[in-house]
């Protein structure tokens, strides 16, 4: 049987960690395309929240905590020449907390009862929010990786 709790505090422990980054990283580098790549830092970041929102909530067929704008602007397939609108900094920064917060509310409430299953590109499937939120540390550990790769290639 699964831990809830522990697979939450492992979220909560990486959108921690993803914080201080975005708080402490210059804006320019959180900003710039390394070479050879098509995305930032921010992307990275904004990215991690919205397939979390959308894999746990919208899956759940439960509102997301996050707008529709946020959504279309980090959602898979996009990038920064996508961007109608620059990302507001201030906003990723509390969306980092704000909805893992409300996840650890909406999590003891209950609320996470209907789940519409889907598959990963990677090769297997979601069935209920608690994979979801699996998913979503495995997703999250694999961005943070590329936002180390970033932060290295971008600070030479």
């Amino acid at each position: 049987m699964t831990n809830e709790l522990f697979e939450f505090e492992i979220l909560k422990a990486s959108r921690t960690r993803l914080l201080q980054l975005i708080e402490t990283v210059d804006n320019n580098i959180l900003f710039k395309i390394p070479e050879s790549f098509n995305n930032n830092i921010v992307w990275q970041i904004g990215h991690c929240i919205t397939s979390q929102q959308r894999h746990m909530y919208m899956r759940s067929g439960l509102p997301m905590h996050i707008s529709q704008d946020f959504m279309e602007t980090f959602k898979i397939g996009t990038a920064p020449h996508t961007w109608k609108n620059t990302p507001d900094l201030d906003e990723i920064k509390h969306l980092l907390l704000y909805t893992v917060n409300q996840l650890s509310k909406d999590l003891a409430s209950g609320i996470f009862v209907e789940y519409q299953p889907f598959s990963l590109p990677i090769g297997f499937s979601i069935n209920d929010h608690i994979q979801a939120l699996q998913a979503a540390n495995f997703h999250e550990a694999e961005h943070s990786g590329i936002i180390l790769t970033y932060l290295k290639l971008l600070r030479q």
